[in-house]
């Protein structure tokens, strides 16, 4: 692919003052790491003592000219051109020289935690450098440094066109609308990019008004304002119906960016949807009754205190419903004994009583939300052969589903 002539191109570089280009540096650490990922850069002469070195990576190279001093200095090179620059010319040159259609970009981001200290202890690092620190750990390693790897890769081969290395207690949602205000431009230009897909980190605000008309593609995530009221509202009938599947696609302006939703609701997702809530509904649905009893165990000294703690205990009751709630009067009598007909008690407390009922409604309304799914959410109006055959059978199963298509 060229990749070594276009590093000696970008990079400015000394040739007399140096046995192996920077190209040829950088092709040797990729095919020592392709096997041996681990190994230091001082071991790198062994690895190629009984290599055809000539054949690999050019004439008069000897596997003694690739020590750690001349790695070293190399990398230093490819530090101060920048990093994510040049791999975005490589990935650009690449997926041209492969034929490669890169209109379509998929954005992430993952991370690898390290051992050691590094300067994971400073509050603040000089400009340039990333933070390696705790943050949230994809890897299931929480208690350790990490680093973020950030890429946006085209969708045939999965060769990532962007690759930058992000702090470890980066956000996906500021570094993904930082990075789209960065790149996009380059990309679109460079290789065509002219579709963006990412999970719900990019669906903020910002990002899409920065975005503007670039198309995009990705999940509206729960926590955005009345998600659950719509799901709730268009997919009651779906329900009542059941239906295999039913889709309906509906018009939002959230951010000020006028967008398409898509909701999907499946048998499938729903019979999932009833086993977790079942699960939860039971777990909660004890402890809530269990707290009831408690309540209902104590003695109060007086009706106001007695109302108070009812009131505390039904404002944080979610499951269940206390029905036709009564304080009623407890008497109590100091002396040991039956007390004597007529006498009167020492003492009169208050009680709680009631009666505790499952709120069906909120486990139906939990199953419900869960059996939906509001993805994609896209400001991608232009209608391709391929987009409009894709509404068309969703306007069809709609039709089957005497649901109703709104744009």
């Amino acid at each position: 692919m060229g990749l070594p002539k276009l590093i000696d191109t970008l990079i400015i570089q000394d040739h007399q003052q140096r046995n192996v280009s920077v190209g040829q540096c950088v092709k040797a650490m990729i095919l020592n790491g392709l096997g041996f990922v681990n190994r230091t850069l001082y071991l790198m002469p062994h690895f190629f003592k009984d290599k055809p070195i000539e054949r690999l990576l050019g004439e008069g190279i000897e596997a003694d000219h690739l020590n750690d001093d001349a790695l070293g200095r190399a990398l230093d090179a490819v530090y101060a051109y920048g990093p994510e620059e040049l791999y975005g010319q490589l990935a650009a040159q690449a997926v041209k020289r492969l034929g490669l259609d890169c209109k379509i970009g998929h954005l992430d981001a993952t991370s690898f935690h390290v051992d050691g200290v590094y300067n994971s202890h400073e509050e603040t690092v000089p400009e340039g450098l990333i933070h390696i620190t705790q943050g949230y750990s994809r890897d299931h390693r929480p208690d350790l440094n990490q680093v973020v790897l950030q890429l946006i890769s085209e969708h045939q081969a999965g060769i990532p066109l962007l690759m930058e290395p992000l702090s470890g207690n980066s956000s996906d949602k500021a570094s993904f609308r930082q990075t789209l205000n960065d790149h996009i431009e380059q990309l679109s230009t460079g290789v065509g990019l002219s579709l963006v897909v990412a999970d719900s980190a990019l669906y903020a605000a910002e990002t899409l008004q920065d975005l503007g008309s670039f198309p995009w593609v990705t999940r509206v995530p729960a926590t955005v304002g009345g998600i659950r009221e719509l799901i709730l509202a268009v997919s009651g009938e779906w329900m009542l119906d059941q239906p295999e599947r039913a889709f309906t696609v509906l018009g939002s302006n959230y951010g000020g960016v006028n967008q398409r939703w898509l909701i999907v609701y499946s048998q499938a997702a729903r019979e999932r949807a009833e086993q977790t809530v079942n699960k939860q509904h039971l777990k909660q649905s004890q402890a809530e009754h269990n707290a009831f009893t408690a309540l209902a165990n104590q003695t109060f000294a007086c009706v106001a205190d007695a109302k108070a703690a009812l009131a505390k205990l039904q404002k944080i009751l979610k499951v269940v419903a206390l029905h036709d709630p009564e304080i009623i009067e407890a008497a109590s009598f100091t002396k040991k004994g039956r007390p004597r007909k007529g006498q009167l008690p020492d003492i009169i407390r208050y009680r709680i009583e009631a009666g505790v009922a499952s709120v069906l409604e909120t486990r139906c309304h939990k199953i419900q939300a869960k059996s939906c799914l509001l993805s994609p959410a896209t400001n991608w109006m232009k209608r391709s052969s391929a987009m409009r055959k894709c509404w068309s059978s969703i306007h069809q199963a709609n039709k089957k589903s005497n649901m109703v298509s709104v744009f």
